[in-house]
């Protein structure tokens, strides 16, 4: 297996809106804490998996710090949720989480598209690639929404399920095996 961190990183994303769902419907917690706690360990354990991938070193330091800050982005969020505590749920969500948490996510993607033109020989590369694009075109008409005065949560809530398409590639990818290393012979 090529990353085992990057397969649990993918599973926590993709697992977190039917776990909330069933944390709700079981257990009465509230939504908000629950998805910022799983999207918190997705984002820490994904900070680790960016190492088992072959990019440059500038990029796999840029996925790991950009995955690392949003787990503690989410996990104030958690936090500030869980507690009530209105200065914390101001930082966390009114300065943390309106810009940053969005540029945090643009590097991670960032990343993936580093990982997509590094590794030619990906298993998953079509995957991958469709994945990104169809992230880059919800991210283009998001821009444009928000040049218009409104968002996609307002106009289309739905498409952000699109974003969880480039952890089902890194799901994939992490499952195949570990890329052959290339050996130089003596001369």
């Amino acid at each position: 297996m090529r990353s085992r961190r990057g397969l649990l990183a993918s599973a926590a994303f993709l697992f977190a809106l039917p776990v909330t769902a069933l944390f709700q419907m079981v257990l009465g917690l509230d939504v908000e804490v629950v998805i910022h706690g799983a999207l918190a360990l997705g984002s820490a354990l994904m900070s680790f998996a960016v190492f088992d991938f072959r990019t440059p070193r500038w990029a796999t330091w840029m996925g790991s710090v950009s995955t690392g800050v949003l787990a503690a982005v989410f996990v104030l969020q958690a936090v500030s949720t869980a507690t009530h505590d209105e200065a914390l749920t101001y930082l966390a969500y009114q300065v943390l989480g309106q810009r940053l948490e969005g540029w945090l996510v643009d590097l991670f993607m960032a990343w993936c598209v580093v990982v997509l033109v590094a590794e030619r020989h990906a298993t998953w590369r079509s995957w991958g690639i469709a994945a990104m694009t169809t992230v880059a075109c919800v991210k283009a008409y998001s821009l444009g929404l928000a040049y218009h005065g409104t968002t996609l949560d307002a106009k289309a809530p739905i498409l952000k399920i699109l974003w969880l398409l480039p952890f089902v590639w890194i799901l994939l990818e992490s499952t195949t095996r570990k890329p052959a290393q290339a050996v130089e012979l003596p001369r």
